[in-house]
């Protein structure tokens, strides 16, 4: 996944998913994100973590920590520089939201404040797919597989693995493949 991408063709995703870009993303945008970067925590949170993980990846494990910890302070944001993310990472609210390292996320997640990816107590860390939602409050924890096109729902605790196509919901989640009354929540 992230190997196959620079880090600042990565980044460049990131950053159109979480500012919206017009059909031709000129100079005004750019100072647009360049101005948000410095500004906006969730914006932060990704810039470190993306700096961190090729730190992490070249064996600079002292520099990569150091990162996390100034992501943290910057934009609440605790997310470790061994997690693997696929571009369009986007983080809706940063605060709160604690990532695990071996965790293994594909393209465009779109995540909200409070959620929690992978549990040390736990055998192994997730495997979340591509264009998955998660939202605020929700957890994921162990060595479990979320599907393609899933959204998980606020303050839902997921321990099961959940296809692609669903919804998951509830403590603990129970899900339900999606149908088109669930398409106004997809991207």
């Amino acid at each position: 996944m992230a190997e196959a991408h620079s880090v600042r063709a990565l980044l460049m995703d990131d950053l159109r998913h979480m500012v919206e870009a017009p059909d031709q993303a000129g100079i005004r945008w750019r100072l647009e994100v360049i101005t948000k970067a410095f500004l906006v925590p969730r914006i932060r949170a990704v810039i470190y973590y993306r700096m961190g993980h090729a730190l992490a990846s070249k064996r600079l494990v002292p520099l990569a920590m150091l990162l996390e910890s100034r992501a943290i302070r910057a934009s609440g944001a605790e997310i470790s520089p061994g997690a693997q993310f696929g571009p369009g990472l986007c983080l809706m609210h940063s605060v709160g939201i604690v990532v695990g390292p071996d965790v293994r996320v594909g393209r465009n997640l779109r995540i909200y404040q409070g959620v929690t990816l992978g549990d040390g107590s736990k055998p192994g860390q997730p495997t979340i797919g591509d264009d998955v939602l998660i939202g605020a409050g929700a957890s994921v924890l162990g060595g479990i597989r979320i599907g393609d096109r899933v959204i998980i729902g606020a303050g839902s605790v997921v321990t099961q693995d959940i296809p692609d196509d669903s919804v998951a919901t509830g403590s603990p989640a129970s899900w339900k493949s999606s149908s088109d009354r669930h398409a106004q929540y997809r991207r």
